[in-house]
């Protein structure tokens, strides 16, 4: 029964072992890459076909055509992108991430981030004439649902701020237009990008840099294609050129050059 037991755990840890190397050791040329099932342009949208789009998608496939890989875009609702790739561990990449981002599904995971992608700004944006305004005049603020707005959370758990979350950023843009919420925490540039253009109300929310805000660093992660992200960050290094066109033509930072309008 010993001799039998011994065998059986050598045989898992071989499978996990074989698990992990299988992307290094000869995974192929084709790999998956999960990404947020959103409309989060200019940074990277899912359009109504299911087809990835904007920044990020051009980045990743630059990279792909150079190295001859074939990447398979499969967009998912953020939790359930969560579930499939830390816990079914049924995708190969995903992307955006960050290592701050959901840390209690993380546990001790042997991820492996890239370097930034995109880095690009958080904040809350709000009605003009409400801009200014201190954090205690606030009473609700709304997300996108599976995002943690950092800088708010202790608000958030005292209950000093209703947080009110949707699957759509659109749909909470809409609420802050016509007052329903005090103020939307969002992307700076997928704000203004979906402002301007679906739903023609440019300028009718603004960024409100008084109010907290932070920092957003986009990442690809890996739990078991360790190579391919240390070739993707030496593209990201060599390529700084390419991806400077690829952000000024898509007005990413652009907002908040001009102070936030």
């Amino acid at each position: 029964m010993r001799i039998r037991l011994i065998i059986c755990l050598a045989l898992s840890l071989s499978c996990v072992s074989a698990w992990a190397q299988r992307c290094d050791a000869g995974h192929g040329r084709r790999f998956s890459i999960g990404v947020e099932k959103l409309q989060y342009l200019p940074l990277h949208t899912v359009d109504g076909n299911n087809r990835y789009g904007g920044y990020a998608r051009e980045v990743l496939d630059a990279f792909a055509t150079q190295h001859g890989y074939t990447f398979e875009y499969v967009p998912l609702p953020i939790n359930r992108l969560y579930s499939r790739f830390l816990t079914e561990r049924s995708l190969d990449f995903k992307y955006p991430d960050n290592p701050k981002w959901r840390e209690d599904l993380r546990g001790g995971l042997p991820l492996v981030y890239s370097e930034v992608v995109v880095s690009t700004e958080e904040g809350a944006m709000v009605r003009p004439d409400q801009r200014g305004r201190p954090l205690a005049a606030l009473r609700t603020l709304g997300t996108v649902l599976g995002f943690t707005p950092w800088p708010y959370r202790a608000a958030i758990e005292s209950r000093a701020l209703e947080l009110t979350t949707s699957n759509s950023t659109d749909s909470l843009l809409r609420l802050g237009l016509a007052g329903h919420l005090d103020a939307v925490y969002v992307n700076v540039d997928v704000a203004n990008y979906m402002l301007a253009g679906e739903l023609k109300a440019a300028g009718g929310l603004v960024f409100d840099p008084t109010l907290p805000h932070a920092r957003s660093d986009f990442r690809l992660s890996t739990l078991r294609c360790k190579a391919v992200v240390e070739q993707f960050n030496r593209f990201l290094q060599r390529e700084q050129a390419m991806l400077q066109r690829l952000r000024a033509g898509y007005r990413i930072g652009a907002s908040l050059a001009n102070g936030g309008k």
